[in-house]
């Protein structure tokens, strides 16, 4: 089988104002574990790396957490902010996903299972390797878990 090598795709008749041409490469990380993160303070749930080809390019940043759980008793709240980092420089933020508030649950035990996605896009204007990173930070409750769940993030390169 043959192969075709190139490092920028371009369709024949140029690229309309403000699209992107096509993939050049595809880089991803996971992770699967069962942990508690309680902390305000940022915690690290992936990082990938990626060298693009070309320093015109866009990356493509998706995060996928199939799973958020979250364990409430009562009249609480509970929120999560997440962040995605360029080698270690904020890029972009989803703030308080999920929230839960005044569900008053008459002291119940209830738990709470969800999927957060978001994506982002970034251009880093280089050809040396960059690192990537999505956090969770609790702004209060009692936290989330990730429940075993496979986390990911895939960056996508595409021709600018």
């Amino acid at each position: 089988m043959s192969e075709l090598r190139v490092d920028r795709i371009i369709p024949k008749g140029g690229l309309p104002s403000g699209s992107y041409g096509g993939i050049i490469q595809v880089r991803h990380s996971s992770a699967t574990d069962n942990n508690t993160i309680t902390s305000s303070s940022e915690t690290t749930m992936l990082t990938c790396a990626i060298t693009p080809q070309r320093s015109d390019s866009v990356l493509w940043i998706h995060v996928e957490y199939p799973t958020m759980r979250s364990y409430e008793t009562g009249n609480n709240r509970n929120r999560c902010n997440h962040k995605i980092k360029r080698n270690g420089s904020d890029i972009y933020a989803v703030n308080e996903t999920p929230q839960y508030r005044n569900l008053n649950f008459s002291g119940s035990s209830v738990e709470f299972n969800i999927p957060v996605s978001f994506s982002t896009f970034d251009a880093p204007n280089t050809t040396s390797s960059v690192t990537y990173t999505s956090t969770w930070a609790i702004s209060s409750g009692s936290g989330f878990n990730n429940a075993q769940s496979i986390r990911r993030m895939i960056i996508f390169e595409m021709a600018a």
